[in-house]
């Protein structure tokens, strides 16, 4: 059986521009030029989030990634509640609903955080499955999407994203992918992957049922 795995933050759930002012928010209260645009943060991002904390300056000698983690979410997570789906999110997962496609979100957020950004939305009622982690450092989706993988062993698994590292997990647990260059990362750093990317979320049914 076809099953579909979405990514949330960046590709179900519009929060680019909020991760883009409190990151300028975190490098400005501790010294550190910010970044100039939505752009260069783009251009940036990645996973493990430690890595890309380094990349854009952050010494951990002077203040522990854990810190700086915990800053960053206090400054987020209330923020957030006013974030938005991208436009085509309800028509897609819709559509995906129509055609009896078990549908799963799953996330490096908290679960109980996630659970409460997912509420605003008329979005829980449609999907089969909700899975975050426990841990606010966003390490690695990996060993999440390892035990989900575990428990559909035999189904053509989707996964769509919107980073290289979705790419890595996907391939992780044997799935398709999709990435849309509509969330977190450059559409040329997502394109290094072999894999494709499309312009927003909607455009990435064209791929998972192309042989049907």
């Amino acid at each position: 059986m076809k099953k579909i795995v979405w990514d949330w933050n960046g590709t179900l759930f519009d929060d680019l521009h909020l991760c883009f002012s409190c990151i300028n928010r975190l490098l400005k209260n501790h010294a550190l030029d910010p970044l100039p645009n939505i752009d260069a943060y783009r251009n940036v991002f990645g996973f493990p989030i430690a890595d890309y904390y380094q990349r854009i300056g952050f010494d951990f000698e002077q203040t522990p990634f854990s810190v700086l983690a915990q800053e960053y979410m206090e400054d987020y997570q209330a923020k957030s509640m006013h974030c938005s789906l991208y436009s085509d999110v309800m028509d897609t997962i819709e559509k995906v609903e129509k055609k009896k496609t078990p549908q799963v979100i799953l996330s490096a957020s908290k679960k109980a955080f996630l659970l409460d950004q997912i509420e605003q939305f008329p979005l829980e009622q449609h999907m089969d499955g909700i899975y975050g982690i426990e841990d606010i450092y966003a390490k690695s989706k990996v060993e999440l999407a390892q035990a989900y993988r575990k428990q559909n062993p035999w189904d053509e698994l989707w996964f769509v994203g919107d980073s290289v590292h979705d790419y890595e997990v996907a391939q992780a647990i044997d799935a398709h992918c999709v990435l849309v260059a509509s969330g977190h990362q450059a559409k040329s750093t997502l394109e290094k992957m072999p894999t494709p990317v499309v312009n927003q979320l909607s455009d990435s049914l064209e791929y998972i049922y192309e042989r049907d």
